[in-house]
């Protein structure tokens, strides 16, 4: 390719694209022009070249083709060549999804990263940068699932034509309300709905539909109930899948600002579209309805969905998330009717299963609610047991500087066999964080 001239490379480039010359002249650069160029009778300026590759960009955006034409790839054949191999990278990150191999090598990502930044091409990078963050998502690695989405974002800014960049920006909000970061994934949600022109009935509904999730996570039910409605006014009722998480969701704000009679009317309405088989989410729907009772305090209504919830639990999959969020809540309940053995039964099956498939929010969770009900009975024996079991997991817990401090000074107080102030200090961060 070095030896091709940038006549020859401008045919090159328009065969491979399959164009005419009459496609890709203009009112700047007429086909006679594009003839004398390809035929290296005239030479080919970076203002000329620029006009082309808008030409061809033009066409290629028309035809729904994935491809960025830059203007250095007509001054530089070994530029253009080497989007062959940018192509090859993209084909073997494709591999690894397919096969589900998820481990990728720092030297392998180095090379792409050097390879991405000396030839600098918009479309590869984009693409390439995507499919990285769909490799890291299937990883479960959600720092660097968030690093290469962000930046596929950023370099995307310079690819005018780019086509449903609002589904590479959803990617980022699910990041972003999976790891917390509720304030930008609203923002994302945002300027999707108000900037992204191609942006489908669907998916301003689903954009909806996750700032409401974010502001629930944030504990602004009202301005979720406000966003739920236009997810409501976006979403067709017969697309099952997304209005049965939007009236799920509709129903859990509800019962949160305490309108139990309009969270009850949602989950019938989400119950009569469920699909009988579909046992998870009928679980779900009793769940919520089951907090409803519990709130109002219906003991009957709480004991008749309760034996709904126990009769379809051996049916589902063990291994789920929704498994351990489902006997976190059944032990929930047990506490309520006063059964306290359940109680504890249930919350250690959540915890040695969800350390099991490693979902931390349920582990913490009944952990927490396990000390709780073991130190309110003063069973130190248990609690014991469960440090000497679990002590590789608490270690491991995320210890920022602040409570890293707070620690420091604990632990200065047991020195000096301060006990009590040690337990006055304890009681009150507890207290406070109402653990």
């Amino acid at each position: 390719m070095k030896n091709l001239n940038l006549g020859q490379n401008l045919k090159k480039i328009r065969k491979d694209l399959n164009l005419k010359q009459q496609d890709i002249a203009g009112e700047d650069v007429t086909r006679n022009l594009i003839s004398l160029m390809e035929n290296n009778k005239t030479p080919i300026y970076h203002n000329v070249a620029n006009i082309i590759s808008k030409n061809i960009n033009a066409i290629l955006a028309k035809r729904g083709e994935d491809i960025y034409i830059q203007a250095e790839d007509i001054l530089n054949p070994e530029r253009y060549e080497s989007r062959r191999i940018a192509n090859k990278y993209v084909e073997k990150l494709k591999k690894h999804l397919e096969e589900k191999n998820y481990e990728l090598k720092i030297e392998e990502l180095n090379e792409i990263e050097n390879f991405l930044n000396r030839w600098g091409f918009i479309d590869k990078k984009v693409k390439i940068y995507e499919l990285l963050g769909d490799i890291f998502y299937n990883a479960s690695d959600l720092n660097r699932e968030y690093y290469y989405y962000i930046k596929a974002l950023e370099v995307s800014y310079e690819y005018p034509n780019m086509k449903e960049r609002y589904k590479l920006i959803l990617k980022l909000v699910y990041n972003c309300i999976i790891t917390r970061k509720y304030h930008e994934a609203i923002r994302l949600c945002d300027f999707a709905i108000t900037t992204q022109e191609d942006l489908t009935e669907k998916y301003k509904g689903i954009f909806h539909y996750n700032s409401a999730l974010s502001y629930y996570y944030l504990g602004d039910f009202y301005k979720a109930l406000d966003h739920i409605i236009y997810a409501k006014f976006y979403i067709a009722f017969d697309d099952y899948r997304e209005m049965r998480r939007i009236l799920m969701l509709e129903g859990v704000c509800n019962s949160e600002i305490k309108n139990f009679d309009g969270a009850l009317r949602v989950f019938n309405k989400l119950l009569a579209i469920i699909n009988e088989n579909d046992i998870e989410e009928m679980c779900m729907s009793y769940t919520n309805i089951l907090r409803i009772f519990v709130d109002k305090n219906e003991k009957e209504k709480v004991i008749e969905y309760h034996n709904k919830i126990l009769e379809y639990l051996p049916k589902i999959d063990e291994h789920s998330d929704y498994f351990v969020q489902l006997l976190l809540s059944i032990a929930k309940t047990y506490k309520y009717l006063g059964n306290l053995n359940s109680y504890e039964e249930y919350l250690v099956r959540t915890l040695t299963l969800s350390c099991e498939i490693k979902e931390e929010n349920s582990f913490t969770h009944s952990m927490s609610l396990l000390l709780d009900f073991y130190m309110e009975n003063e069973d130190y024996e248990k609690i014991e047991n469960l440090l000497n079991k679990y002590e590789n997991n608490i270690i491991n817990f995320h210890i920022d500087e602040k409570f890293g401090i707070t620690l420091k000074f604990i632990y200065s107080l047991i020195n000096q066999d301060k006990n009590w102030e040690a337990k006055y200090l304890i009681k009150r961060l507890l207290k406070k964080e109402e653990i």
